[in-house]
């Protein structure tokens, strides 16, 4: 077992190896004029609301200005563009520094939401520092919210609710602000199971104007720390309530015909050093003369056809439902084969499951994080994965000879790997986002 395991791994690996050489060749700079940074400057927490941004797309983000020596390239403009599209709150930036150069050129250092991506961009000729709602190049100011507190009914603010739900779901929670919408602003109130009896009066409405949801902000009169944001559809109107009007409240089980599915593509996350956050690399992991993964297309085939995820696209998939159709089906550890196969794979097709016995994998570990916290049923969902490089896998075939041969609960025999330089090659290869 040893020994099949290493001779996989040194063709795998020099495979790897290969790519990796001739991808960061490929991305070397060509040589930049001199310039003078004049100031680098952090911004004031006082002015922090006023700049939220989405990106326009004409200007890539680097780990430093771009157009200084050894500046390297974060993200291109088309990423950009697609967090500038993007559905999502987790997608917004935040600006943070701004830098002149003597060129005359402002720069402003920014950071997604999520974190996944953090650098420098081009603001335009103008110091942002006056007006940061003002700026140029690749940014543009942009409003997270809007108040539509106008439309509550004077039978809506006197009612009392209760939680349809009380507990830790994402629905169940309060917060500071509502989720996504403002930077490191979060969760109030991260388990409510002991307020499920508390009633609360309902006294501002906002929209997330990316979600289109919209979230009130409940007061608690017997626990005021419980007070904050939360869904509208995560209230009922309380027994005994003087009011006829009641707040919807999401149905148990949706009615509809939306199939929520999952992206063939997923996000590979890793940390890095340059811009000081998560790296985030897209992967199909489907690669012509190696194989199709038949873990992962096996997983999301099954999630495609889960009526438990099939409702009206205008609700919310409760996160207790999305999490556990995603564990049903697969999604939780992923084994990837990382080796060569001989043959051309159909993703998840026959050849690809009656050879799933053979090859080297690496495990990929879900990031909770990455499972939209306010996705409709119909979506189609991209999913986030951390890489386990602690060790190399077989799947088990039953063999008791190998002392090695114990599998674990996935069915898999596990090689630690002890030394750095095969785990900085495989980290090298599946989070590096230019390969």
């Amino acid at each position: 077992m040893k020994t099949n395991i290493k001779r996989s791994l040194f063709v795998g690996l020099a495979a790897l190896s290969f790519v990796a050489v001739a991808g960061a060749s490929s991305n070397a700079s060509a040589a930049k004029k001199s310039y003078k940074i004049d100031f680098n400057q952090a911004s004031s927490s006082a002015t922090a609301t006023s700049r939220n941004y989405v990106p326009t797309g004409t200007n890539a983000l680097y780990t430093k200005a771009g157009v200084l020596k050894s500046a390297r390239q974060v993200a291109s403009t088309a990423t950009l563009q697609s967090l500038a599209s993007s559905k999502k709150g987790n997608d917004y930036l935040r600006g943070y520094r701004v830098a002149k150069l003597s060129n005359g050129s402002y720069y402003m250092k920014v950071v997604t939401f999520d974190k996944a991506y953090r650098g420098w961009i081009y603001v335009g000729k103008t110091d942002p520092r006056s007006n940061y709602q003002s700026v140029a190049g690749g940014l543009k100011y942009t409003d997270t919210t809007t108040d539509v507190t106008s439309t509550l009914t004077d039978a809506q603010k006197k009612a009392t609710y209760q939680l349809n739900n009380a507990g830790t779901s994402f629905e169940a929670q309060t917060f500071k602000e509502p989720a996504y919408t403002q930077y490191k602003i979060g969760r109030n109130t991260t388990d409510t199971t002991n307020y499920k009896n508390d009633t609360f009066t309902v006294t501002k409405a906002v929209k997330r104007n990316r979600e289109g949801d919209t979230w009130y902000y409940v007061n608690d009169a017997k626990n005021p720390s419980v007070n904050g944001y939360v869904l509208s559809t995560s209230l009922r109107e309380a027994t005994g309530s003087s009011s006829s009007s009641s707040t919807p409240t999401t149905p148990t089980v949706s009615v509809g015909t939306s199939q929520t599915t999952i992206d063939s593509t997923f996000n590979i996350e890793g940390y890095s050093q340059a811009t000081g956050g998560k790296q985030v690399a897209h992967a199909q992991w489907t690669i012509p003369l190696w194989n199709g993964n038949v873990n992962w297309n096996n997983a999301v085939n099954k999630f495609n056809r889960d009526r438990t995820v099939m409702g009206n696209k205008n609700d919310v998939i409760p996160t207790d439902t999305l999490k556990t159709a995603l564990k049903n089906n697969g999604f939780n550890q992923v084994y990837m084969k990382i080796t060569p196969t001989i043959l051309p794979r159909l993703a998840g097709g026959w050849l690809d499951n009656v050879d799933s016995l053979t090859g080297v994998y690496m495990k990929f570990n879900l990031d909770t994080d990455s499972i939209p916290s306010n996705a409709h049923y119909g979506d189609t969902l991209r999913l986030g994965y951390t890489v386990d490089d602690s060790a190399l896998y077989t799947k088990a075939g039953g063999s008791t000879k190998n002392e090695n041969s114990s599998a674990n609960a996935d069915g898999y025999i596990g090689m630690t790997i002890y030394r750095q330089w095969v785990k900085t090659i495989l980290d090298m290869y599946v989070v590096n986002p230019y390969l």
